[in-house]
């Protein structure tokens, strides 16, 4: 995969996720869990930025969210970028994905039907 193409799928990816309308960026994990605690809405997500890695290829990402039962999950992501696409980790992994949003995956990372996450949004 040429570099142009390779910089072209990281930014995609990465841009969906920091431009979602469910992103709050580097927000702690006890604000994310505020938000969201006592909506009664299963599956009411927002996306937040994760820890530093230190391996380039790798950005560190968490899904907040309220479970079944309305508990609440902070449910660590890191986004994988190799030359055949990006790969998610989570306990579990998926992947690789070229065309894919964070919108396709995040029922497979909040383990929950594709139609059930809901963006928590301002």
């Amino acid at each position: 995969m040429s570099a142009i193409l390779q910089n072209t799928m990281e930014g995609t990816i990465l841009q969906d996720i920091e431009c979602h309308r469910a992103w709050y960026g580097n927000i702690p994990g006890l604000d994310a869990e505020k938000m969201v605690r006592g909506r009664k809405i299963p599956y009411l997500y927002l996306l937040r930025a994760g820890e530093k890695s230190s391996k380039r290829n790798e950005v560190y990402y968490y899904v907040t969210f309220l479970l079944a039962d309305l508990s609440v999950r902070h449910q660590p992501i890191v986004i994988i970028l190799m030359p055949e696409g990006w790969y998610y980790e989570n306990h579990g992994a998926g992947g690789p994905y070229i065309d894919a949003s964070i919108d396709d995956v995040l029922h497979q990372i909040m383990h929950c039907q594709r139609g059930d996450p809901i963006p928590f949004q301002k």
